[in-house]
């Protein structure tokens, strides 16, 4: 009996021997494969940053150093102006107010994504209600401080001759500026704001430049209103009808005779010596028709004003979620904005360039003249130069 239990623990301590040693062997192999998958994916790893890495500089573009005249928007100088107005005192309940730059950041960034305010406090770490409130106060504050600064008629006659010298460069029609509308969605369900569109909106007019800076704006008219009505109602309709903005000047279109200068519209608009509209549509007169066609050149600026106006600030774009009351000082400091990014960089570029002394066109005094006068003179002198070009 004890030759027995001496045996079994002898096979006992055998077997539990074995299975150390296996164990023990099953460890270092886990171990080397452990180290050689790591060795294998850090190779790979390495291979495949410096793969992307080469693609990176392959395909990257030199980027050209910007300099002050080509920025966009200069945050820093809308701070300086702003920052007296935005900035909060500490109180019992907040010791530590939003810093004027932030309040900045945050309404720039809701004018740029027209995301909900919500969005907007969790990205700043604030709440939707406070964002509510600090976007407002810094719209008003630019409005209040910046949008007399660049939002102006031009003041001289020097500088209207830069903006007729700038529509004839560009779009080759003789006039100094360009009137049209726009809509911009809103969150209403009054009778008066439905307007053509099938939406609810409010209706927006701009006089717009030859390199799509508004020189005048009105906003926040209930959608359902015309751009004719709109613009009779405005003040500055009656100043250029009394002859106060644009100087007394007229253009020689020779050898057809005079005008004065003169502004472009659509079809919607009235027909005055100071503001021109196409004949009707579906003329047959050759020439008519080419007017209309070089018209709508120039008056295509105001297009291009407004897409990019709401390509910028896309809260505009989209139907805004904000009271109507508010709508008004939203609209002007995006145009604020936007005419602040055409002072700091103007991407357009002349594609014709045609020199306003070289063609003697402006003469020293001016006559009101019949509107249809005004506009056959403009076409006959338009058809001449087409002729004059197939001539040659």
């Amino acid at each position: 009996m004890a030759a027995m239990t001496q045996l079994m623990k002898l096979f006992s301590r055998k077997r539990r021997a074995a299975e150390e040693g296996q164990h023990s062997l099953l460890t270092v192999n886990n171990e080397m494969s452990k180290r050689r998958f790591t060795e294998e994916l850090s190779f790979e790893t390495e291979v495949a940053q410096a793969a992307a890495l080469s693609v990176i500089l392959l395909s990257k573009k030199q980027r050209q150093a910007r300099g002050l005249d080509e920025l966009r928007i200069n945050n820093w100088f809308i701070l300086a102006e702003i920052e007296n107005d935005i900035t909060k005192q500490p109180t019992p309940m907040k010791p530590n107010p939003t810093p004027p730059a932030t309040q900045l950041a945050i309404c720039l960034y809701q004018l740029a994504h027209g995301c909900t305010f919500l969005t907007v406090g969790d990205l700043f770490g604030i709440a939707a209600p406070t964002a509510h409130c600090i976007f407002l106060d810094v719209c008003k504050a630019i409005v209040k401080n910046l949008y007399d600064r660049f939002v102006f008629l031009r003041r001289t006659s020097e500088e209207w001759s830069q903006e007729l010298q700038g529509f004839l460069e560009n779009w080759e029609f003789p006039c100094v500026g360009a009137w049209d509308g726009f809509h911009v969605y809103v969150s209403t369900t009054m009778k008066n704001f439905y307007s053509f569109k099938k939406r609810y909106s409010v209706t927006n007019m701009g006089f717009i430049g030859y390199n799509k800076r508004f020189m005048w704006a009105a906003v926040g008219a209930p959608g359902s209103t015309h751009e004719s009505r709109l613009l009779k109602n405005c003040e500055i309709y009656f100043q250029f009808e009394e002859g106060h903005v644009l100087p007394n000047r007229s253009l020689n279109l020779y050898p057809h005779g005079e005008i004065p200068l003169t502004t472009v519209g659509d079809s919607a608009f009235p027909n005055c010596p100071w503001l021109l509209k196409p004949y009707k549509e579906g003329t047959r007169v050759p020439l008519e028709r080419y007017f209309n066609l070089r018209l709508c050149s120039a008056r295509v600026v105001s297009e291009h004003a407004y897409g990019m106006l709401k390509g910028r600030w896309r809260i505009l774009y989209k139907k805004t979620e904000c009271a109507l009351d508010n709508i008004q000082v939203i609209i002007m400091v995006c145009i604020t904005l936007h005419n602040i990014c055409i002072d700091r960089t103007d991407p357009c570029k002349p594609r014709w360039r045609l020199e306003v002394e070289e063609l003697n066109l402006i003469r020293g005094s001016g006559h009101a003249g019949d509107s249809n006068a005004t506009r056959q003179v403009m076409a006959n002198w338009l058809w001449g130069i087409r002729e004059d070009r197939d001539a040659n």
